[in-house]
């Protein structure tokens, strides 16, 4: 349906998708370091008897577009890394932890940013002998995707290639892929653009759903539909916003501490 009103609506979509460009408030990307280590253990007196324990480093890669850059707000701590790194030490620091992680973290993430260039930004940056191994990469892509003229089929050909990526290039033993957001409720986008694109995200959403159940590759889907329905987003519009990024955040925490224990298990 949504591609029969393109045929009919094509000069409308057009004409406001360009005034989406022009009158969308332009937010930087949140300052902050792209790449550190997080100790987890206790900071308090049980510090030493924590650091008896076995310290299991685990390896964090957060890839993606704008969100994952944190546009929307002030700093990296309020965006995805921060809040996912939040929420791991809330999680892991008490007295009886079993086991004190140690996290080593990288932000790998550009505003206009779709799945084909992250895949040509990666190749690039990652040698083929690379020694490198990631536990665990996290995903951010697929708005600028559904911006662009590609077939959602084409789409999930690139997500393919990128998870294979980083299964083959680094070892990735878990990646968590988000959903496309629901762009018919992005409050920049005028009507009946608005339901064009969501009815377009939603379609791409579907093919990554039934790609993602079929898939050998190690990757799970996170989709935030349903667990965050009324949420204020950025000052544009268009972005999350500092309680949308701690949702976020949780959501990706609870994904790694069920494949950890299933590991353990």
């Amino acid at each position: 349906m949504h591609y029969l009103s393109l045929l009919l609506l094509w000069p409308v979509y057009l004409v406001q998708a360009i005034w989406v460009k022009k009158t969308t408030l332009p937010l930087p990307e949140a300052t902050g370091l792209r790449e550190g280590v997080d100790n987890l253990a206790p900071h308090d007196g049980s510090l030493n008897q924590a650091l008896n324990q076995t310290v299991e480093p685990l390896n964090l890669l957060i890839v993606g577009d704008s969100a994952a850059a944190g546009v929307g707000v002030e700093t990296q701590q309020q965006a995805l890394t921060g809040q996912i790194l939040s929420h791991l030490k809330s999680r892991h620091s008490g007295v009886n932890t079993h086991h004190i992680r140690q996290v080593h973290w990288q932000l790998i993430a550009k505003s206009g940013s779709n799945t084909q260039a992250c895949v040509n930004h990666l190749n690039k940056v990652i040698p083929d002998n690379s020694s490198k191994n990631i536990d665990i990469a996290v995903l951010s892509l697929g708005v600028n995707d559904v911006l662009s003229p590609i077939t959602s089929s084409t789409w999930i050909l690139h997500i393919e290639q990128l998870c294979d990526l980083l299964k083959r290039k680094l070892n990735c033993q878990h990646i968590i892929i988000t959903a496309v957001p629901p762009m018919e409720a992005f409050p920049a986008l005028p009507q009946p653009f608005r339901w064009f694109l969501g009815a377009r995200a939603a379609e791409f959403n579907l093919a990554l759903q039934l790609w993602v159940s079929k898939s050998d590759l190690p990757c799970e889907l996170l989709n935030m539909r349903e667990s965050l329905t009324d949420a204020v987003m950025a000052e544009d519009g268009f972005h999350p916003s500092a309680e949308v990024y701690q949702h976020w955040g949780k959501m990706v925490v609870d994904l790694i501490e069920v494949n950890q224990n299933q590991q353990v298990g």
